[in-house]
């Protein structure tokens, strides 16, 4: 596996190169300041539950095509935050500006699209052409549920499913697409692929509050001073009264000490632990389906990833 993930680093830095050095340098900024390429790991290991010999040039494209278009929602996710950190480095806004920062998140979907573009298998273009549109209404409603307290938890499982889990679901499913997976393969692996995606976007709300801004990359409770409300944030206001109140009053122009009241009160609450057990949930379900899969070294593998993502909250 580390040596289909050096394939597939290799054909990203050679997708970025441009004629045009700032889109190319500012591509270059956010692809080497690391990231876990998740979405082309889970697309090479589903791929590997098909009929194809090896890893296909369909399953490549794919691989690079997705990490594209997440790297594309990272640079405008930063834009719309006003973030100055990700990952620990000045995002495209902070070293460069806000205009270039859009140009460069347009750019990296249209390489990703471009990727796409030899792909013969018309399944592949819809489900990824339709999932891109869903990302985008997640987007926007992320944007428009700022500092609404009034939010539920139906509302923010929706959400992440279409931030977050989308594109890792699109790994999974269009993974086993590229190889001559059957029907029933591919139907498994998409649900598996949302259930990851589900559990893996919970974790990160959680570490949002528990982690260090060394590990991070990024301060301590950052959605929150974003106004992003979020699992922990929402499981508190259902308990606490008083709690939401002060959810309610917040808005981006509130004090930091305010952001620190409630940041060191979800710290210290059992809702930490109710989440990552709801995370857990959703873990357990993927892990269900992948032993409904076809046996072979790539399943102990499959199941060995995700539990060690799982394991980041402890």
């Amino acid at each position: 596996m580390n040596n289909e993930i050096k394939k597939v680093e290799e054909r990203l830095e050679r997708a970025i190169q441009s004629t045009d050095q700032t889109l190319e340098e500012a591509s270059f900024h956010l692809l080497s300041s690391g990231g876990k390429r998740v979405r082309p790991v889970f697309v090479i290991l589903s791929s590997q539950f098909g009929t194809s010999e090896g890893t296909s040039e369909d399953t490549y494209r794919v691989a690079v095509a997705l990490e594209l278009i997440h790297m594309a929602t990272l640079v405008h996710d930063d834009v719309i935050d006003k973030s100055d950190k990700r990952r620990g480095r000045p995002t495209i806004s902070k070293k460069w500006d806000q205009t270039t920062a859009i140009l460069t998140g347009n750019f990296l979907l249209a390489l990703g699209l471009q990727h796409l573009s030899e792909i013969k298998d018309a399944r592949v273009h819809s489900i990824i052409s339709n999932s891109i549109v869903d990302v985008c209404r997640g987007e926007l409603f992320q944007f428009q549920d700022q500092f609404n307290s009034e939010q539920n938890i139906t509302n923010y499982l929706r959400r992440i499913n279409r931030k977050t889990a989308l594109l890792i679901q699109l790994a999974t499913e269009v993974g086993a697409i590229t190889s001559g997976a059957s029907k029933e393969t591919i139907r498994k692996l998409k649900l598996i692929g949302h259930y990851i995606g589900m559990s893996f976007q919970i974790i990160d709300d959680v570490l949002d509050f528990t982690s260090s801004e060394k590990k991070l990359g990024k301060p301590v409770g950052s959605d929150l001073m974003n106004g992003h409300i979020t699992l922990p944030v929402l499981l508190e206001m259902r308990k606490n009264k008083d709690f939401k109140q002060k959810i309610t009053n917040l808005n981006a122009q509130s004090p930091q000490s305010d952001f620190d009241t409630c940041i060191q009160t979800i710290r210290k609450s059992d809702n930490i632990e109710e989440s990552k057990a709801i995370s857990e949930k959703y873990l357990n379900k993927a892990i269900a389906l992948i032993e409904e899969l076809e046996e072979g070294p790539n399943k102990n593998l499959f199941k060995k990833l995700i539990k060690k993502m799982g394991s980041r909250n402890k």
